[in-house]
């Protein structure tokens, strides 16, 4: 009887702590099945799942029911999708990045802020391809099944039926070029670095051009990024400390970079170059992070950004300054970075001589690996922008090639490009007082440029017309 009481008792304990392990795995899952985070993975499949030809089906307005709309010209529209190119009714881009994740359909949609009673959810998870030329152009496209796919563009829901697995017309001559490099949305976010009395500060303008051709300028606290539509903030005027948060807008969870007096001379939405300085003898050093893995003591090396002909470039470049290999440690391999210096990104690197109590500053001539920064060629010359602005910093060119912003001491000035000739006059200028120096900057097209426009502005903004 002893015995049976023992068996039945530990019977009832163990149905107790199963019990509870079920609840904790059941509250678990459902947690996760409603954070979106989670749920995202990569399908097991390299098919590119929606090249071919499609026509649009149906039409849903988003945000409101306009009784007047009518859905006639958007269902006249074809999308065609290859491997390398996608054209939809003036939208074209080539060199394409495809993406793949499972989601579910329902918290995606909630995620973007659309009221999913709106749309017909025929599936519980789907496939979501994003497609992307990595410099204006970015888009989602939903897998309902083989031949069905939906997206949402300009605040409308498109479901779209394939006609073809195949695409059988040249897309790039279909596009009306004056169509495309004119009446498009476009954003420009320069990040900007000054030093005064308060020490170093850092301010990001979002210079933005809508379909109406109204440039209009904000301007806030702080580095802001945009990467493939997720957004972060680094530092926010802070002098002893670089930080990053995904928070931008109440400025919590932050993640501390640097904590050694540093400067910003270089962002792009993967990696960080700054450099610091030591108090005692006033020696720079550099140093390269990933921002993705940013951890201490991670700092890339010569050798992570350019590989062994890069450590070859900086052995070169110090023998003709008359060192030797024997005045070289390993830590210098890591004591480089970049800065923008006359219009481009450079590399440069300092080498302290301990022996003879030097430091010399090096521009190091190498070529990145790694996709840290993009080099192309303007189609404005120098000496044009200089005609017009004597006093000019730098310059930028959007990718369309139909805009032109400048830098100068005392302002940013916008003029808009057609056929490679810039307008006589500026179109639109605001005042940044006082000379600054280029950290980042960002073009940012069509969706894309929305979007980036519609989180700025969350942010506390700051006034255009006097020194913040």
């Amino acid at each position: 009887m002893k015995y049976k009481k023992v068996i039945v008792g530990g019977i009832f304990i163990s149905l107790f702590f199963l019990t509870i392990l079920l609840v904790f795995v059941l509250r678990g899952n459902f947690f996760r099945y409603n954070d979106i985070n989670y749920m995202i993975s990569e399908p097991q499949t390299h098919d590119y799942l929606i090249t071919g030809s499609w026509k649009v089906d149906s039409v849903k307005l988003l945000e409101n029911d306009d009784k007047n709309y009518d859905d006639k010209d958007d269902k006249n529209h074809k999308l065609y999708i290859t491997k390398n190119e996608i054209l939809f009714s003036d939208i074209y881009a080539k060199d394409l990045k495809f993406k793949f994740r499972y989601i579910n359909l329902k918290n995606y949609l909630t995620s973007k802020a659309i009221i999913t009673d709106k749309i017909k959810l025929d599936k519980e998870d789907v496939i979501i391809v994003s497609i992307s030329d990595k410099v204006d152009y970015y888009q989602e496209f939903i897998v309902i099944d083989d031949d069905t796919i939906a997206m949402i563009k300009d605040k409308k829901y498109y479901i779209l039926k394939k006609e073809s697995n195949k695409v059988n017309v040249k897309l790039n001559k279909n596009v009306d070029k004056e169509k495309k490099t004119t009446n498009r949305e476009i954003s420009f976010l320069i990040g900007l670095k000054s030093e005064n009395k308060k020490g170093v500060e850092y301010k990001t303008f979002l210079i933005q051009k809508n379909k109406e051709n109204k440039i209009t300028f904000n301007k806030i606290d702080g580095l802001f990024v945009n990467k493939d539509n997720n957004f972060f903030l680094i530092n926010s005027n802070t002098n002893n400390s670089i930080y990053f948060t995904k928070d931008y807008i109440s400025l919590t969870n932050r993640k501390v970079l640097q904590a050694n007096n540093p400067v910003i001379n270089f962002l792009n939405e993967n990696y960080i170059s700054f450099e610091t300085r030591n108090n005692e003898n006033g020696k720079k050093f550099y140093e390269i992070h990933s921002i993705k893995n940013f951890k201490e003591n991670s700092k890339l090396s010569i050798n992570d950004i350019a590989g062994s002909n890069g450590e070859n470039s900086y052995f070169e470049t110090l023998k003709k300054l008359g060192y030797s290999n024997e005045n070289i440690t390993s830590s210098d391999m890591y004591n480089f970075g970049i800065k923008r210096e006359n219009g481009r990104w450079i590399f440069k690197s300092i080498f302290n001589d301990i022996s003879k109590k030097i430091s010399t500053e090096v521009e190091l001539d190498i070529i990145p690996k790694v996709d840290i920064f993009e080099s192309k060629a303007k189609k404005i010359e120098k000496s044009v922008v200089q005609n017009k602005h004597s006093d000019f910093v730098d310059y930028f060119i959007s990718p369309n090639e139909d805009m032109l912003v400048v830098l100068t001491t005392e302002e940013l000035v916008v003029y808009s490009i057609k056929n490679n000739t810039l307008s006589t006059l500026p179109v639109a200028s605001v005042n940044i007082f006082g000379k600054k120096d280029v950290v980042s900057f960002q073009w940012k097209t069509l969706e894309n440029s929305e979007l980036t426009y519609n989180e700025f502005l969350k942010i506390k903004q700051l006034d255009l017309k006097k020194e913040n």
